[in-house]
């Protein structure tokens, strides 16, 4: 909020001083916006996420969902991306792989930290491309798609984390675009990431991924099956 207001001062500053002088209010636009650019940013800088992880359709999103193995609501903390079994996998930004191996219901999964706390995660790999603290750039291939872990079909989840908080991975691509292509909207962009989950992780405790359960019954004789998502 303070730094709001002291933007608002700087442009009113501006538009009086633009009455009162010659100087052309373009020019004295660009300099507060010069200004206001290099202002931190009031919530998280995500700019280093500059690549879609897969190039496929969504399946899955992000938030409250039914749980397709216990059949109730659980806090889904990614996006998932239905694809071919061995679709290459790729770094959403540069950074070091802080973890490439086998995890609970992550199956094989690689999580990259790009720094300033935001980590990106890649699960259910068929097979892991990297190694740990390997250092790596956007774009580079670091697995492939398969179903390892608690998954219902080959997909790619894919999360977000800032401070170990997961985000809607779509609206931090989006964000980190804006940061990168438009400094002075990057202020109000970024504030998006900083308002919390849909609902409250239990006690910051995410099992959207926890031990695998057993897989599920078959449906009764006469009930329409239900509808596959991907977990």
């Amino acid at each position: 909020m303070r730094r709001l207001v002291v933007v608002v001062f700087a442009l009113a500053t501006a538009s009086s001083a633009a009455h009162a002088s010659p100087q052309p209010i373009a020019q004295i636009i660009e300099v507060v916006r010069g200004w206001v650019d290099n202002l931190p940013l009031p919530g998280p800088d995500v700019r280093a996420l500059t690549v879609s992880p897969i190039h496929t359709e969504e399946s899955s999103g992000y938030g409250w969902r039914d749980d397709p193995f216990r059949h109730d609501r659980r806090f889904h903390a990614g996006r998932d991306y239905r694809a071919d079994p061995g679709t290459p996998v790729l770094a959403a930004g540069a950074g070091v792989v802080v973890f490439a191996g086998r995890q609970g219901g992550y199956g094989n999964v690689v999580y990259v930290d790009h720094g300033g706390g935001v980590v990106t995660r890649y699960a259910h790999l068929r097979k892991i491309e990297t190694k740990r603290d390997r250092t790596i750039e956007a774009g580079d291939r670091i697995g492939q798609v398969g179903s390892t872990g608690r998954a219902t079909g080959p997909h790619l989840h894919f999360e977000v984390r800032i401070d170990g908080r997961p985000v809607d991975p779509e609206l931090a691509l989006s964000v980190a675009s804006v940061e990168r292509e438009s400094p002075a909207f990057a202020h109000v962009a970024s504030l998006a990431l900083v308002a919390p989950p849909p609902a409250p992780v239990a006690a910051g405790k995410d099992r959207s991924h926890g031990k695998a359960a057993k897989v599920s019954r078959p449906e009764r004789p006469g009930r329409a099956p239900r509808p596959q998502v991907l977990w």
